[in-house]
């Protein structure tokens, strides 16, 4: 047997092992008198051998010559138990070098011990050579070359040389297991600490209390804690190690209210004492909970076990208040410990900096400094997150001056946390740059400039940082996938988010809560709940934050009696929602109009003292409001006591939507601030009264006070233009937006204006501005397309929707109203049909009732009545008033007495107060010349109490409107505008005009002069008497225009050689040369 050891380098000179200087010292003394000291007895053999006792030896002068074998054995214990490694190897040296000696297992196992500990990686070899080739090998040989791969963390060969042991027969004990169950967790194989486990229970050691401790730590590290628990009931004689490492996992798995119980339950049944670790363990949890009064609690109980004075515990209450927003406990702790150490300067510092008091944390780092600790990598790090949290980039730049003055600027630590303020505090070219100048870059470095691009939303720069990274040495980690998740959710892109999903499965092992709950979050904005709820289900733990995130993205993307649900779930398996989960219940609630469940969990809050949430009450507030539980909002809201501008603009829209407007008013007065949405809601509130005047001095007041204005301010007053319309009005709103500068800033802005202008009438000044769009989005596609579509120009829409789509943008479901609608003004019966067909299986647009309309108006405007019908009838929704309308006005048309009947009764049965279907229907009647059912309609509809709203015509003069009813008379110019119809109505009759007297719906005997008086005639008559001779009259109406006006209007044109537009409620009429837009049909 030969080793690689040079016997002459293993000389024992004193010298050699006094240069050990973390080694106790013995002297070994030879019997001659000229040695002084005598510390260790020896004795001699019968042969004069010398015999030497089991003592720690770490110096000796020589070696006798000659060494009994039988004190070979406690020879080398004693070099192992004094780490006296080279002294050992100078006694095998010596073993060696007698030819007749044969080592036994035993000291041939002591001698492998002695190598194996030795540290030296040379030894290592030497180790594993002596174990290969001992013949015999007993439990002490295999657990130490087991322990000694598992001190190098050599994991593979520790479960190699466990499994040799466990083929070869040899019964492994408490001293195998515990590394065994620790190379399984280093691998990752869970799997294998299962088996291992099982192993252990077969041998009768899963009591034991270092092995079960192992088992505890394995099954943390996996977070599989109902294993860990049981593994932790079955050790015999539990101590508070296993204890903390019980609660240990829970709070790494983020179970707080798991860890919790735990303590409570561990020492209430088993009586163990909390040792610091474990009351420093319980503040983080009341930390992680923001539970003061838990927190609270925990103090009491660590005075009275007399750990008041642990620097140790004191650093973790420090830490503890400040997570629960109380600094004066946080102050009195700090100022009550009589022993402080860097620790808790670091700790003190970081927790003002995480209650926002950054004033305070800088005195506290003066302090520091006066007080003899000097600044450190945390201390700078926590001064580095004041200005980073207080975006005060300035006082970042001065601790960035101080770290270049002590050339600490390219430390990986402090220069990481300064790419992290920089990030933070927008200023994310200097992070960039101070990136690239660290001398090396760690993760956390990574991770700060990528989230630094990801706040400031610049994409390309975020992805290809990450490309990058995967580039350099730098592993992704759960903080870069969370901050590119957050990216995909930010901006909606799925394909992204599932990219960066493939890249998490590749390179995290295990499960990660935290991961796969941005996951969740991530497929849920991207409106893919089908995704969200698989990942949701498939995870092995879930927090609050988990649950949250699926309860918010159903509620945000409509789903809310499964948001609902979820909540109740959460509930059910013992998790306590949080102010994330109660919002999004409350937002739920609201959307059903479900005040019954909405006040459950009022009183949800209310037991939980959660109602002095700004938040919430905010919520609940406007829960009420949408359920109609107006008063209880009010009660709600009476009962703040401070309220701030979001409580006040909740209540405003709640009043607006009830069209309380005065009440609004009264609110909105007592305001000491307003913001923007105050002002939006009280215009949006006067536009739907219809109270114009009133919008325009608000506006107006708007304008003068407020400072917040932008671009998008103007929008309730454009949309208000548009629906009237109001032609002059939105042209000197858009004349104030040029003027400010808000055009083209805002492509939602911009769409407004084409929208008004399209509304307006001006179709070609409307086009003009779509044309001069940097950038479109279907909104503005959509507007552009409904404004040609109103116009009866289905060309144009038709032009439009192709280009829409060679431009990439998507239609929705209200383009394909607009593209059907104007197939239908058109006669365009295959298109029509094939587009329907497309939104369907192309686009994935389920119709609704608005679409099956379209298709009904599209059928019977081209006389197909029978097939319109049968569209009604398999519609696989239930068809509405306009369903039912489009039909009926087919019917008008084409005097199809049957069915207009059929489609009359049932909108007299849906919508009995509408006075439409019993013109339409008598029109039907009197045009078939059936007088005696068209006088019987107008019985029942008189019988009824139905009236018809009286028509209101309006022409814009010299930037007024002037406003007519029928026979009205209180026009300056009255007389002027009869004598104008008169004349006209003479001109008309010698082109072959006959009165059409069916269109007149009450019992008049001079049925002709009353047509005469229609407000959409006097409106006209004042244009052709006020307007320049080639000027366009462009007319709005309330109500539908009548056939015979229609056939008038048609005539004007003729006779005055002028263009007249007419917008009545269906449509736009552009009336030219005798002829109109519509085809007579409308």
């Amino acid at each position: 047997m030969a080793y690689p050891i040079n016997c002459n380098c293993l000389s024992l000179q004193t010298s050699l092992f006094c240069q050990k200087p973390h080694t106790t010292t013995y002297t070994f003394v030879h019997p001659e008198p000229k040695f002084k000291s005598v510390s260790t007895k020896f004795s001699k053999t019968p042969d004069g051998e010398i015999s030497f006792p089991r003592t720690p030896v770490t110096e000796l002068p020589q070696i006798p010559s000659k060494i009994h074998p039988s004190s070979y054995s406690s020879l080398i214990q004693s070099c192992i138990d004094s780490n006296a490694f080279d002294l050992g190897k100078s006694v095998h040296a010596q073993m060696l070098s007698d030819e007749n000696f044969r080592p036994g297992t035993f000291l041939q196992t002591k001698i492998l011990m002695l190598y194996a500990r030795s540290g030296d990686p040379n030894d290592m070899s030497i180790a594993r050579q002596l174990f290969d080739e001992i013949p015999e090998r007993n439990s002490t040989s295999w657990n130490t070359m087991i322990l000694c791969y598992a001190s190098k963390e050599d994991h593979a060969e520790v479960l190699e040389i466990f499994s040799q042991m466990h083929m070869s027969g040899i019964r492994p004990n408490k001293f195998t297991f515990p590394s065994v169950v620790k190379a399984c967790v280093a691998r990752g194989d869970e799997c294998g600490v299962k088996q291992v486990h099982g192993l252990i229970i077969k041998n009768d050691l899963d009591c034991n209390l270092v092995v079960g401790g192992a088992l505890v730590d394995g099954y943390v590290c996996f977070g599989s804690m109902n294993d860990a628990v049981n593994a932790f009931g079955e050790i015999d004689g539990k101590n508070t190690v296993a204890w903390n490492s019980v609660i240990g996992g829970y709070v790494r798995l983020m179970r707080y209210e798991d860890a919790w119980r735990a303590f409570w339950r561990i020492r209430t049944y088993l009586g163990l004492s909390p040792d610091e670790f474990t009351f420093a363990t319980v503040t983080r949890i009341c930390a992680a909970l923001r539970s003061l009064d838990r927190g609270k609690q925990v103090h009491a109980q660590l005075v009275s076990n007399g750990f008041e004075s642990s620097v140790f515990v004191g650093n973790s209450l420090i830490d503890m208040y400040a997570k629960c927003g109380d600094n004066r406990n946080c102050l009195l702790v700090f100022n009550s410990m009589k022993e402080k150490d860097q620790v808790t300067w670091n700790s003190v510092i970081s927790s003002q900096a995480q209650l926002g008091l950054f004033e305070n944390a800088v005195v506290l780092f003066k302090l520091m400094l006066k007080s003899g600790y000097k600044s450190n990598h945390f201390n700078l790090g926590s001064i580095l997150k004041v200005s980073a949290c207080s975006a005060d980039s300035e006082m970042g730049r001065q601790v960035h001056s101080y770290l270049i003055r002590n050339l600490l600027e390219t430390d990986v630590v402090l220069g990481s946390a300064l790419v992290d303020m920089y990030s933070k505090s927008g200023c994310i070219e200097e992070a960039r740059r101070t990136f690239y100048r660290l001398d090396e870059r760690n993760e956390v470095s990574w991770n700060a400039l990528l989230a630094g691009y990801v706040l400031e939303g610049q994409v390309e720069e975020a992805l290809e940082h990450f490309r990058q990274m995967r580039l350099s040495n730098a592993q992704p980690d759960q903080y870069t996938f969370t901050s590119l998740l957050t990216l995909s959710a930010d901006q909606g892109n799925e394909d992204q988010g599932k990219k960066i999903h493939a890249h998490i499965i590749r390179t995290i092992a295990r499960q990660n809560i935290i991961l796969e709950t941005e996951l969740v979050h991530m497929y849920a904005r991207c409106q893919n709940l089908d995704y969200a709820q698989q990942i949701f289900d498939r995870m092995r733990e879930r927090n609050a934050y988990s649950w949250n995130s699926l309860i918010v993205g159903c509620e945000q993307n409509g789903e809310a009696e499964k948001a609902l649900e979820l909540f109740h779930q959460m509930q059910l398996l013992g998790i306590k929602p949080d102010q994330f989960s109660l919002d999004s219940a409350l937002s739920a609630c609201g959307s059903l109009s479900d005040g019954k469940k909405g006040k459950q969990i009022h009183c949800y809050i209310l037991r939980n003292a959660l109602e002095k949430d700004p938040v919430l009450k905010c919520n609940l507030v406007d829960m009420y409001s949408k359920c109609g539980l107006i008063d209880q909002a009010l009660k709600t809201y009476d009962r703040t006591k401070e309220k701030d501008v979001i409580l006040h603009n909740i209540m405003i829209f709640a009043y607006v939507s009830r069209n309380k407007i005065d009440d609004a008013r009264h609110i909105f007065d007592q305001m000491e601030e307003r913001s923007t949405v105050s002002w939006n809601s009280m215009l949006t509130g006067y536009a739907k009264g219809g109270l114009f005047d009133e919008m325009a001095r608000l506006f107006q007041r708007m304008l003068e006070e407020s400072n917040e204005l932008d671009g998008l301010t103007y929008l309730p007053m454009l949309e208000f233009c548009a629906s009237i319309p109001a032609p002059s009005e939105g042209k000197q709103l858009h004349a104030s937006l040029i003027k400010r500068g808000y055009t083209h800033t805002s492509v939602v802005l911009d769409s407004a204006l084409v929208d008004m202008y399209a509304k307006g009438g001006d179709i070609e000044e409307a086009r003009r501005l779509f044309d001069r769009m940097g950038h479109r989005n279907v909104i503005t596609w959509n507007a552009m397309i409904a404004g040609y579509a109103k116009h009866g120009d289905g060309v144009e829409v038709l032009a439009l929707f192709d280009q829409m789509k060679e431009e990439d943008i998507y239609p929705n479901d209200i383009t394909f109203l607009s593209v059907l609608s104007a197939c239908s003004h058109i006669g365009l019966i295959e298109e029509g049909l094939g587009i329907f067909i497309s939104m369907i299986e192309e686009h994935g647009i389920e119709p609704r009732v608005e679409h099956y309309t379209c298709m009904v108006d599209l059928l019977g405007r081209a006389g197909h009545l029978d097939d319109a019908m049968e569209v009604i009838e398999r519609m696989p929704i239930e068809p509405d008033v306009s369903t039912w309308g489009a039909l009926l006005g087919a019917c008008r048309v084409h005097q199809n007495v049957y069915l207009g009947r059929l489609a009359a009764e049932r909108l007299f049965d849906l919508d009995p107060k509408n006075p439409g279907p019993y013109v339409l229907m008598s029109n039907i009647y009197a045009a078939a010349g059936r007088w005696k059912e068209a006088n019987e309609v107008r019985n029942s509809m008189k019988s009824a109490g139905v009236t018809k709203d009286p028509g209101i015509s309006w022409i814009e003069i010299n930037n007024e409107i002037q406003r007519f009813h029928a026979g009205d008379r209180a026009h300056p110019k009255t007389d002027e505008i009869y004598a104008t119809l008169k004349n006209l109505s003479l001109r008309m009759k010698g082109l072959g005009y006959v009165p059409n007297s069916s269109f007149v719906l009450r019992n008049i005997k001079d049925q002709e002069e009353y047509l005469l008086q229609h407000s959409e005639r006097l409106a006209i008559s004042l244009g052709l008497i006020c307007l320049p001779e080639n000027a366009t009259i462009r007319i709005f109406k309330n109500l539908r225009i009548c056939g015979d006006c229609h056939t008038v209007v048609k005539l004007i044109s003729k006779i005055t050689r002028r263009r007249i537009i007419v917008r009545d409620t269906k449509r736009f009429h552009h009336f030219e040369d005798g002829l109109c837009s519509c085809g007579d049909y409308w």
